[in-house]
Order: structure tokens, then C-alpha cells, then sequence
């Protein structure tokens, strides 16, 4: 298939082949590209290879996107949130929206046909199909003899040199097989001269990040699912009480008349008078956030104007909204705005837009041979439900001027300036920190929730982690009693306390790492802010940062919070760890004022909670 080039802006082309599809995230993005601030950034630079080189070829049943990749020292990083890896290269990701991980192959929460190399630029292959990408672990045919001549001379006999012969021979590409047979499909460049610059770039194409509202940034607690109105604020005064700062109440389905499929209708039952419990809970300075997700219950007022504008499956007993269909996210978000955000609802949490995986019996997947009025196809909408469902939400707030800060359990390419954050619960502490590090390549903001733990000092330890996060969130849904109250589930339920003492012990400790979020909040607004106006993710991999100390190549349990900060988590319940203190600059413990120079690795120990923080030698940190 032809290609046509076109220079966009500064160090960003598209390549495009054909007619791209009519639903895709470039065609139904939420914000134009920012220009403006795409120009000031430096001058991009010269790619490795030709931008000719790239290719695309329709086959019957397969579209076909190759781009050269001969960098036998480089890194990959990139395609979403796989929890289970880090560097991509030589793995085959099967990029599809996923409730579960399954072992390194791409399907998560955020999958984005978008990745980075450690030679500076980036790639973006705008697609709302489900792809298999290759990634740099094949080669064409036309460079077979050119490889041969490379590998001529013995095998060698050892382990690693037999697997060595094993890889990729010739000119390997990064190959994406996409489903179907396309009309077309285009191709975006981004050139650093860094991974830094690139990631800037794409963030920036795709809109520029989201800026959450300050209350956004604070701790959120969600209540448990059957929380009624009398527990909810008693639940909101016993913060106040404890002086635990908290900014953010949710509550889970059981607000609802109805959940699984969903009413989106107030339960009388548990809250006669909704209305006055919000007011309660603003004048004590809670805004509130509600549990739903868009399958729609036949008794919900939602139900007769979307039954024509939705899919010809049933999930839960209830309709799949069309977000592709304009009208049918309008309807959508004119009720929210009516019946919820007027009433003093300030944001929502999208669940349940992801996908289950075969092994899971739960039926909240509408097939791929689904149809839509709209003209969009189960396989598209799988991949943009999450997506279309925020823009929705969001279109409510952007109405009336105001700012929201939400949570959704999926979305895909080009989703920086969505103000929601992702979140899950099916993932272990190191999945959450490496889920935390991957989203930093993708224009993905990821929330390590606190649901539960195995002892008091992992408790403290994924707290102290959520506390250093975009999104600081103590989830405690299907709990009955505070999480300082009692941290195994099934005391807890059975309504088993820890005794007063440790309970008072918890609650200091949590106040200790809110507060600290607390104090660090102008200095995480102003790197939101440069996440929004430079395309600078708020939390970051150390390679983006460090790009020419490859000693950072490989950390995915380290990250940098903002500009200035290093996180280093502790994982488990553990009270030390390992750390590696990035070249270029010395390193102050942000607690001991303890110095680490650059290069280095040094043991660290501190208690739980304390999350081991460091800060740039000669840095500015405003601390409230």
C-alpha cells in the first residue's frame, strides 16, 4: 500500500496508508493537538531509519504495519500497562482490553499501540482493533542473506549463545498484525532526541495531560458496597474526628437502586434523603464520587431513550450503550448532569469497561460480533468503551466549566487529557508499582489502590506507595469496618476489631503519609501542570528521566514522582531495600538528609510506610 508523509510539527510525522477507519481514538479524539507547545520543544531528531521504510500491507484477513527496528543495543518500553514486564523488546503483546493480566502478552487494563526505543523516538499506530505486535522479532525475507552474512562463523556452544542464535536474523521490524481487512490506517512518528522528548511529544499530539482539581490530588476513601446513609457519615466524621485528612467520599454499587446491570437511580431504602447527605458531607469538605458502570437495567430511567442506541447483546441483563453514537453518549451524560452532578455528585468511577478474560464465567463481555447503531463493531467498541465512556462523563463538567478528577478501569491511545485515573484490583504489590512505572510511557495515569493486606507492614507499605501516586485511594469496598480498624477481610466482616491500641498506632501512621501527600500537593499541581502544558508525565520512569545512564534501563520499582522526587517503594512487607541513585546528580533522603551520589547503590532501611524518598541535590521543593 502507497504511503503518503506528512511533517505535522516539530519532530512529528504521519504516515498514512489508504483511508484510515472511521472509529478509531485519532478519529474520536477529546482534544486537538497542542501545537503550540509542540513547537517548544527542542528540535527533533533524525529517526534511524527511513521514514519510506515504514510499510503497510492489506491482506484478506489481516492489515499489516512494519517499522524497521536494527537496534541491537536499544530498549522498548511502551504498549499500555502489562503489569508483568517492563523492557518489550523481543516479546509478541496481543494489545486488548483485559480485566486480568495474562502472562507478558499486552492485555491489560490501557493497552496503546504506542511504544518508545532508547534510540529517541517514538511510534503510534492509530488502530481500535485488537493487534498482535511483533516486537523487533522479526525480519523479512528480503534480509535473510544480509543477516547470514552477520551470523557467519561457529555456533557457539554455550546456553546463552545457542539462545542468541535463536533471535531475530536479518533486519528485525516491530510488526503490527491488525485484524481485518482495512481500508487504511495511519501511522504517527514522534522524535525525542530523547525518550523523554518523545513521550513529551505524543502526550502533547494526543491533547496534553488532564489538570485535576486540588480536592483531586487529596486521599480518597471508598465505603464499603452496602453502606447506608447513617454510616457514610459516620463513616466522613470519624476522619474528621481522627484528623486523617481525606478530600474524596465514594460510594460503591449500593447507592443504587439497582447495580449489575445498573438503575443510576438513588436507593431510598439506603439513603432518604441523598440530597441533604451530600450537603453534609460538602460542609465538611467531602466531595462525593459514585460507583456505576454503563450497562443499563431495564428500570432505569436511562433505559427507554438508550434501547434503540445501544448493542444487540444484553450484559447483566442490560443495555451496552453506543458511546459511538453521539446522541446516545449525549443522553448518557444529560441524565448524569441532571439527576447526579446537579444534585452535588462532583465525579464518577467508571467500572467494569474492560474485558473478562475465557476463564472467567462472570458475563459482563458483549461479543466481538456485536453491532451498533452507530456502524462500529464489538472488537472497536471493546477497545474504546472505557475510552468513550469518560469522554461522556467528562463532557458534563466541561459544560459547566468545572473540573473533575473520576476513575475508569480502561481506556486506549490518545486518552492523556481525560481527567480519570486507572485502577483495578486484580494485581499483586509488584504489579501495581511496575503497572505504576509502565503507565508513565503512554500517556496513562495508574492508581495503586489499597484494598487489603497480608500483615500491618504491607498495609503501611501500600499506603505509604498510593500516597506517591497520581491518585492517593483506599478502596475499601467490600469491607464494613475502616481499614485502621481491621485489614483481613474476613475479621473484618466477621466483625473481628484489632485492639485499640494497634488501631490508634494505624490511624497515626496513615495521618503520617497523608500528611505528607498533603504537603507535597503544590509541588504535584505544578507537575500536573506540566503534564498539561508539556506533555511531561507526573510520575515517570527513571529511564525517561536518566536517558544516558543505562544502569536505569532496567529499574521498574523505582520511579520519579514530579521533577525533583525518587520513589523507591517497598514491596511487601518488608523494612529495606536495594536502591540505585541515578548519575548526573547527588541524592538527599528526604526524611534523614542522609547524601548519595550519583551512580551508586546503597541498602536503605526505614519502617513501613515511609516509602524511601529522595531528592535532586540543589533542588527547590515547595512543601506546604
Amino acid at each position: 500500500m502507497e504511503a503518503q508523509i506528512a511533517a505535522l510539527g516539530n519532530g512529528v510525522w504521519r504516515i498514512r496508508f489508504g483511508t484510515p477507519e472511521r472509529f478509531t481514538p485519532n478519529a474520536l479524539r477529546e482534544r486537538q493537538p497542542a501545537w503550540e507547545f509542540i513547537e517548544r520543544l527542542p528540535q527533533g531528531c533524525e529517526l534511524p531509519f527511513d521514514l519510506n521504510e515504514v510499510s503497510c500491507s492489506v491482506r484478506p484477513s489481516r492489515t499489516v504495519v512494519r517499522i524497521p527496528c536494527d537496534e541491537p543495543e536499544g530498549n522498548i518500553y511502551g504498549f499500555g500497562l502489562d503489569p508483568r514486564v517492563f523492557d518489550q523488546k523481543g516479546l509478541r503483546k496481543w494489545l486488548s482490553v483485559s480485566a486480568q493480566v495474562v502472562e507478558q502478552t499486552g492485555a491489560s487494563h490501557g493497552p496503546v499501540p504506542f511504544y518508545i526505543s532508547t534510540q529517541g523516538y517514538g511510534v503510534y499506530v492509530d488502530t481500535a482493533r485488537v493487534p498482535f505486535v511483533h516486537v523487533a522479532r522479526l525480519s523479512a525475507k528480503s534480509s535473510a542473506k544480509e543477516g547470514s552474512r552477520e551470523r557467519q562463523g561457529r555456533q557457539g556452544a554455550s546456553e546463552e549463545e545457542l539462545y542468541a542464535g535463536r533471535a531475530a536474523q536479518g533486519r528485525p521490524q516491530v510488526v503490527f498484525d491488525l485484524p481485518g481487512n482495512s481500508s487504511g490506517v495511519d501511522v504517527f512518528l514522534f522524535a525525542g532526541p530523547t525518550l523523554r522528548e518523545a513521550v513529551q511529544r505524543y502526550n502533547l499530539f494526543s491533547g496534553g495531560g488532564c489538570l485535576p482539581p486540588m480536592w483531586g490530588l487529596g486521599q480518597k476513601y471508598r465505603t464499603h458496597s452496602n453502606a447506608d446513609e447513617e454510616e457514610v457519615l459516620q463513616l466522613a466524621r470519624s476522619f474528621r474526628d481522627r484528623e486523617v485528612p481525606c478530600d474524596i467520599f465514594g460510594l460503591e454499587p449500593g447507592w443504587q437502586t439497582h447495580a449489575y446491570s445498573c438503575s443510576l437511580a438513588w436507593s431510598s431504602e439506603r439513603f432518604p434523603d441523598h440530597r441533604a447527605m451530600t450537603r453534609k458531607l460538602d460542609d465538611m469538605g467531602f466531595r462525593l464520587n459514585l460507583w456505576e458502570h454503563a450497562y443499563i437495567h431495564p428500570t432505569s430511567p436511562l433505559f427507554e431513550p438508550l434501547e434503540e442506541r445501544s448493542g444487540d447483546y444484553l450484559v447483566w441483563g442490560g443495555l451496552v450503550v453506543d458511546f459511538a453514537d453521539p446522541e446516545a453518549s449525549q443522553i448518557f451524560a444529560d441524565y448524569h448532569e441532571e439527576y447526579l452532578v446537579d444534585q452535588g455528585v462532583a465525579a464518577f468511577k467508571a467500572d467494569e469497561c474492560d474485558r473478562q478474560q475465557l476463564t472467567d464465567v462472570t458475563p459482563f463481555n458483549y461479543p466481538y460480533c456485536s453491532a451498533f447503531p452507530s456502524g462500529i463493531d464489538g472488537d472497536q467498541m471493546t477497545q474504546l468503551y472505557g475510552y468513550l465512556y469518560q469522554k461522556s462523563i467528562y463532557s458534563v463538567f466541561k459544560k459547566r466549566d468545572a473540573r473533575t478528577w473520576g476513575d475508569v478501569r480502561a481506556t486506549t491511545g490518545l486518552a492523556a487529557p481525560l481527567p480519570f485515573c486507572l485502577y483495578s484490583d486484580a494485581y499483586t504489590f509488584d504489579e501495581y508499582l511496575r503497572q505504576l512505572v509502565n503507565a508513565s510511557f503512554t500517556g496513562l495515569l495508574w492508581s495503586p489502590e489499597v484494598r487489603q493486606a497480608r500483615s500491618q507492614g504491607e498495609l503501611l507499605n501500600r499506603i505509604g506507595m498510593a500516597g506517591l501516586a497520581p491518585q492517593m485511594c483506599l478502596n475499601i469496598w467490600f469491607m464494613p469496618h475502616p481499614v485502621w480498624e481491621q485489614y483481613e477481610p474476613a475479621k473484618n466482616k466477621a466483625h473481628e476489631l484489632l485492639p485499640d491500641d494497634e488501631q490508634r498506632f494505624l490511624v497515626d501512621r496513615i495521618r503520617d503519609i497523608v500528611d505528607l501527600r498533603m504537603s507535597l500537593l503544590p509541588y504535584l499541581y505544578s507537575c500536573f501542570y506540566r503534564y498539561y502544558a508539556e506533555g511531561l508525565p507526573p510520575v515517570r520512569a527513571l529511564v525517561l528521566e536518566f536517558p544516558e545512564d543505562p544502569e536505569v534501563r532496567a529499574i521498574d520499582d523505582q520511579y520519579m514522582f514530579g521533577d525533583l522526587l525518587m520513589a523507591a517503594p517497598l514491596v511487601g512487607s518488608v523494612e529495606e531495600r536495594e536502591v540505585y541513585f541515578p548519575e548526573g546528580c547527588d541524592w538527599i533522603d528526604y526524611r534523614t538528609r542522609l547524601c548519595y551520589g550519583g551512580g551508586t547503590r546503597h541498602r536503605v532501611k526505614t519502617r513501613p510506610g515511609d516509602v524511601p524518598l529522595f531528592v535532586k541535590a540543589n533542588a527547590l521543593l515547595p512543601v506546604a
